[in-house]
């Protein structure tokens, strides 16, 4: 079992839209009303994430922020130079895709009359019933190849996107060397080395457990709370030591 803490917004933002588009690709797996719905509302949650922001300009500055990184890595004779190679390559070819690519989603919402009538009815609960909203009722009852490839022309240029924030957060991830530390009666706190940008803070331990793990810090500390989950009451902080294997990532 992993919890993780962005410690950036930026990172705080590839993270939510990789658990939205790792949703919305088990979601197209099917082919049935109740899955087409879930994989249309992961959908308007991405363009509006990516709407909101200049999300192209922020990962080209982090590939390009983690390509220098590498070529300083390069230097150090210890480090695997052809591994370190390929991951350059990657980085400028990401970066090369995306400069050339047409990211641009703040119209989508309003470019797609479905898409638009769904983002007006999303706040209210339930309020994409068929007597809500009949051209959803209509889309959802089309033929399947007809769906498909209307949802491929609307995340056609979400694509680099997505392989770019999925090989950002496993560079990020893979950045760190694990260490075991012992959380004394549930409860642990460390400072982070200001000369050193820490992007990620992952906790892991078993899954088997009974309690989870309540990560909360910023730039120069952090601290981490295991929890015993109660269905009527507040959880509260477990009173014994647990050992936990704790990855700080940084590149």
């Amino acid at each position: 079992m992993t919890y993780e803490l962005p410690l950036s917004e930026r990172i705080r933002i590839f993270l939510r839209l990789q658990n939205l588009f790792d949703q919305m690709q088990y979601f197209a797996l099917h082919d049935n009303e109740h899955q087409n719905r879930a994989e249309l509302n992961c959908l308007l949650d991405i363009l509006t994430i990516t709407s909101r922001n200049d999300l192209k300009n922020e990962i080209i500055k982090e590939v390009e922020r983690h390509t220098k990184s590498l070529v300083i890595f390069s230097k150090n004779p210890h480090v695997d130079s052809t591994k370190l190679k390929k991951s350059i390559e990657q980085l400028n070819d990401l970066n090369l895709n995306l400069m050339s690519s047409n990211v641009r989603t703040e119209n989508k919402l309003n470019q797609v009359e479905l898409l638009k009538s769904l983002a007006q009815r999303s706040s209210i609960p339930g309020g994409s019933c068929d007597f809500d909203l009949p051209i959803f009722h209509f889309w959802l009852h089309r033929p399947l190849a007809e769906r498909r490839n209307e949802i491929q022309r609307w995340t056609d240029n979400l694509t680099p996107l997505h392989q770019a924030i999925t090989l950002l957060l496993q560079f990020i991830r893979s950045s760190a060397t694990p260490m075991t530390k012992t959380a004394h009666l549930g409860f642990y706190q460390q400072s982070l080395d200001p000369n050193h940008c820490a992007q990620l803070l992952r906790v892991s331990y078993d899954r088997q457990a009974h309690y989870y793990a309540e990560i909360s810090g910023g730039k120069h500390r952090f601290t981490v709370r295991f929890m015993q989950p109660s269905e009527t009451e507040r959880a509260t902080q477990v009173d014994e030591d647990i050992s936990f294997t704790l990855h700080v990532c940084q590149l």
